[in-house]
């Protein structure tokens, strides 16, 4: 799966807010009618695609190539300032033309401020941790963390989903520090470790994420 995010020169979105509208984005695409009917246009794509590995590819637009992204069939997801559109899965000597010119290698944004116990507040929802103390460009963590939100949807009930979504699908992205990750670890329902293909060796535990009522 393709996720393009939108990174201008001017006013750039957080990491955090990039890695939320990921997540959305994802889920996004994968909830959506045309993906799930057995008749939706997106359905074959999307069913062959979750039932092997489940790779995502983040990349970044701005300007006229944002425009352009828009094109190609998916869902765009705005979240605290952050655009992401994520894209109906296809094999990657099939990206479209839109998408297979844009960068890859991330622009430098933010360093989120890593977060202490003292700082999670409760809240509604799902929410994803980021790993602390592992080397992961923004473009990386949105990836990670479109695997978590993937999985913690899909995992979920229907109810539970149902009422999530009328509920305007309240999701936050934290980054804790060292302390408070292994505190977050006995919440986790949802544990994502890498397949290595970039950036990180294989099986590395990248992201959690846990849902509260």
């Amino acid at each position: 799966m393709q996720l393009v995010a939108r990174v201008e020169k001017v006013d750039p979105p957080t990491v955090a807010a990039v890695c939320a509208a990921a997540a959305l984005a994802a889920v996004g695409v994968l909830s959506d009618p045309r993906a799930t009917d057995l008749d939706g246009p997106w359905h074959g794509a999307v069913s062959a695609w979750t039932s092997g590995p489940i790779r995502k590819l983040t990349r970044r637009a701005r300007g006229a190539t944002w425009t352009r992204a828009q094109e190609p069939d998916g869902v765009t997801i705005e979240r605290d300032g952050a655009e992401v559109r994520a894209f109906v899965p296809c094999r990657m000597d099939q990206v479209p033309g839109e998408l297979a010119k844009l960068q890859i290698q991330s622009s430098p944004l933010d360093s989120p401020t890593e977060m202490t116990s003292d700082g999670l507040a409760p809240r509604q929802g799902l929410t994803i941790a980021v790993a602390p103390d592992i080397d992961m460009s923004w473009g990386k963590q949105a990836a990670q963390c479109a695997h978590a939100a993937q999985i913690a949807w899909r995992d979920a009930g229907a109810a539970s989903v149902e009422a999530w979504f009328s509920a305007r699908a309240p999701l936050r992205v934290v980054h804790p520090d060292a302390a408070l990750w292994h505190e977050l670890l006995n919440h986790a329902s949802v544990r994502i470790h890498d397949g290595g293909f970039t950036e990180v060796p294989a099986g590395t535990l990248t992201v959690i994420a846990w849902w509260a009522v």
